[in-house]
């Protein structure tokens, strides 16, 4: 039967240029996840394409934020960014095209 991945993880920004790499598939090996298959990598696309490297658009998001609100403040254990990936189980890709997927 076919299942939905959805994934949303808090992260407070140190690990935006590692998460860069790993998701964007410039990483050579893979220890934390074999399964990942770089020759199918090409077929994976963006919701929202970053502009600039993840860190940057990350700050300048937090930046224009600030100046629309000068209230908003920064703390050292504020959440930054939200990690997310949506996928589905290999069975919901079988029965459809690239179009569909």
């Amino acid at each position: 039967m076919p299942y939905a991945i959805l994934r949303f993880e808090k992260r407070r920004g140190g690990p935006a240029s590692a998460l860069e790499k790993h998701h964007e598939r410039k990483k050579q090996q893979y220890a934390s996840n074999p399964d990942i298959d770089k020759e199918r990598s090409e077929m994976n696309f963006h919701l929202v394409k970053p502009r600039a490297k993840y860190y940057s658009e990350i700050q300048t998001r937090i930046e224009k934020a600030q100046k629309e609100n000068p209230k908003c403040k920064v703390r050292k254990d504020s959440v930054k960014f939200i990690d997310t990936i949506i996928t589905a189980s290999p069975e919901f890709f079988e029965r459809r095209s690239a179009e569909e997927t």
